[in-house]
């Protein structure tokens, strides 16, 4: 059995999700298993709708299976967001992975990432220079690449986080040695950040701002997606509270165990957060040139999550766990095909009885995931194990 799969967030899912969920099929002519994030997602904000309801939408759309990424990988950097989802991936056999690029070559992508891979001695010098100068990571890394590659167009193509994540994934399925073939399809939506209307198609980001506004936004979403719970703006002012709560009721030697803490930024965060009078203030107070604004939200997260360094060790080394959110009724020959020697996939409750000790400390942190968004919208606790899979 031929899969393909689509790493997504879709958050939420619109009429471009839909499109690739359909170009894929028809490129490839193979079932689609969509590798998305669950409750929370890579800029450390709560998906404004849940797990389950967008899983259900791509399903619908024409995907054959969902797939939750663990948190561990969702909550993080490109790298090793592209990394997890890769692993999965490749443990479940795909031979083929779609995704969207903005106005860029595959070509060109694939000789980026082998640059990046190969970590060549010019890159790595380039690269150190530009950190030794107080610059921040993401743009290090695409002043190193430019520094390398014979193509001025190359910065601008960086700019683009479509194109970025292409490039991770590029990166990682070499990383891994996964013989999936990589298939680029141009997004049809202006942009990750575009505002500019495309008749019915606006990106997921410029969706979200007209939900929590309360304004018009049913063109740019199949008719078939329900926007019934949404974590709105009380909910987030909500969480940002907590958060904030956490991070007052731990001391700097707790801090530091979290993942991408380093350089003392624990005693900062500690400090700001006692003097701060509110999460946005604190936010606003830590971040730095280095430490921007999207990497200190996760940071900030981390400690609700219990996102530590040693889970990401571990769960990095470990055969890869992972929870079936949504499949087709008619598909289920798609878990046969798996191979349970590669992947544990979470099915049943029972499932997570057979998990080892060291794939739990990854499943136990997407239980709390849940528990933590489901709070703020008045659901039970544990509603992950109540739900189960949803057989469409």
């Amino acid at each position: 059995m031929n899969l393909c799969g689509i790493i997504s967030e879709f958050n939420p899912f619109h009429n471009g999700h839909e499109f690739l969920i359909q170009k894929a099929k028809e490129i490839t002519g193979s079932e689609i298993v969509c590798v998305m994030s669950g409750d929370f997602v890579q800029r450390g904000d709560p998906a404004i709708i849940d797990k389950f309801e967008r899983a259900r939408c791509a399903i619908v759309a024409g995907a054959d299976a969902v797939i939750e990424l663990p948190t561990i990988y969702a909550c993080s950097n490109a790298e090793n967001f592209a990394f997890g989802a890769i692993k999965i991936l490749k443990s479940l056999g795909a031979k083929f992975i779609a995704f969207g690029v903005e106005n860029a070559s595959l070509e060109t992508l694939k000789q980026i990432a082998k640059l990046k891979f190969e970590n060549s001695e010019k890159f790595k010098e380039a690269f150190k220079n530009e950190i030794q100068n107080g610059i921040n990571f993401n743009t290090a890394l695409k002043r190193s690449i430019a520094k390398n590659f014979d193509d001025e167009n190359v910065l601008e193509l960086l700019n683009k986080p479509n194109n970025i994540l292409a490039i991770e994934y590029l990166t990682a399925i070499l990383k891994l040695d996964a013989k999936i073939v990589p298939i680029a399809v141009e997004r049809c939506d202006n942009g990750f950040l575009s505002e500019i209307n495309n008749d019915k198609f606006l990106s997921a980001s410029s969706i979200r701002n007209l939900i929590l506004e309360n304004q018009s936004f049913n063109k740019y979403v199949p008719k078939y997606s329900s926007t019934k719970d949404v974590f709105g703006n009380k909910q987030i002012e909500e969480l940002k509270k907590l958060m904030l709560f956490k991070i007052r009721n731990s001391d700097e030697n707790a801090l530091e165990k979290f993942y991408d803490y380093s350089e003392g930024i624990e005693f900062r965060i500690k400090k700001l957060a006692n003097e701060c009078n509110t999460f946005d203030e604190l936010l606003s107070e830590v971040s730095t040139a280095r430490y921007r604004q999207p990497r200190m939200k996760k940071l900030l997260l981390y400690p609700l999550l219990g996102v530590t360094k040693s889970v990401i060790n571990i769960s990095t080394k470990t055969k890869p766990v992972a929870r079936l959110l949504a499949i087709k009724k008619d598909k289920k020959n798609i878990l046969k095909s798996i191979n349970k020697s590669k992947i544990s996939l979470i099915v049943t409750n029972s499932d997570y009885e057979n998990l080892t000790k060291k794939q739990k400390l990854s499943a136990d942190i997407d239980i709390c995931s849940s528990n933590v968004y489901n709070l703020f919208l008045d659901k039970p606790n544990n509603l992950d194990k109540k739900t189960g899979t949803l057989f469409i």
